[in-house]
């Protein structure tokens, strides 16, 4: 199987630039080179900010701009969305019983099971962390539970980390300590768990946690400094990505592709003739 993760779009109203970028172009370039490079995916998921103020607007934009893939796409939320607009405007994507925008989804390589975890409408103004509070916890063990007793392979995707990346910055907004001791442990429950996606840092990030690898990467909007020391949010104009993920029965693999890079593309076997 071949994946696409897109992540941390924050679109605004169309025509107004983020920190001296254009979200809305970054996006339209992205789909194009997917539509070149990658229309043989199976799927996109989008794992939060679709939008940086909530707006109608954005999510109008969003949607249409969207509708140039050539695949379905599965967008969940993030801090700086606003669960109602997007609902709105996305009423196909599924909820669960508490209206949060979490659903599991059945592929070619296994279960996509796809979080929620922010706790109200943050763009409205309310907190940039990340929520997953016991009702949440108890949809999802019900969700692996089933998927372990047919013997599913799972793959976890949601916007905010549930755990620390060593920047202090985005490690005093990922899941709240609380609800990030909740989520290990129950994660720590199962072993059918192959792989955690997540947004939120606008950096590429991999590792493992509790034996499960996760994955993050590049924004398509404004990337987060690699900066350990002071604390304070440092946005960039670094290059933005996006995820193309190859799954087998045996491996995940993730690439991240510099989609904008415009440089030279050198066959190393003309170096050798002139030589």
């Amino acid at each position: 199987m071949k994946l696409i993760h897109l992540t941390d779009t924050h679109l605004t109203t169309p025509g107004r630039t983020l920190y001296g970028i254009d979200p809305l172009a970054r996006l339209k370039a992205a789909i194009d080179h997917i539509h070149i490079q990658h229309a043989d995916a199976e799927l996109c998921v989008i794992t939060g900010d679709l939008t940086h103020w909530g707006e109608a607007a954005a999510y109008d934009s969003l949607r249409e701009t969207l509708r140039a893939l050539p695949l379905p796409v599965l967008p969940i939320i993030g801090n700086h969305d606003d669960r109602s607009r997007f609902r709105s405007a996305f009423p196909e994507v599924p909820t669960d019983e508490s209206g949060f925008v979490q659903w599991t989804q059945d592929t070619s390589v296994g279960r996509f099971i796809l979080l929620d975890t922010v706790i109200g409408d943050a763009a409205q103004g309310r907190k940039s962390a990340g929520y997953f509070d016991a009702g949440r916890v108890d949809w999802l063990c019900a969700r692996l539970d089933a998927a372990q007793a047919e013997g599913v392979p799972v793959f976890l995707f949601m916007h905010h980390p549930p755990f620390g990346v060593g920047i202090a910055a985005f490690d005093e907004i990922n899941l709240v300590a609380d609800d990030a001791l909740a989520f290990g442990a129950l994660l720590r429950q199962y072993r059918h768990i192959r792989h955690l996606f997540f947004g939120h840092i606008h950096r590429p990030i991999s590792g493992s946690w509790h034996g499960i690898p996760f994955s993050t990467l590049p924004a398509t909007a404004h990337q987060s400094g690699l900066d350990f020391l002071s604390g304070t949010d440092l946005f960039t104009h670094e290059a933005p990505g996006y995820g193309v993920v190859l799954i087998t029965p045996e491996q995940v693999t993730v690439h991240i592709s510099d989609f904008t890079y415009r440089g030279p593309q050198i066959d190393p076997a003309s170096e050798r003739l002139q030589g």
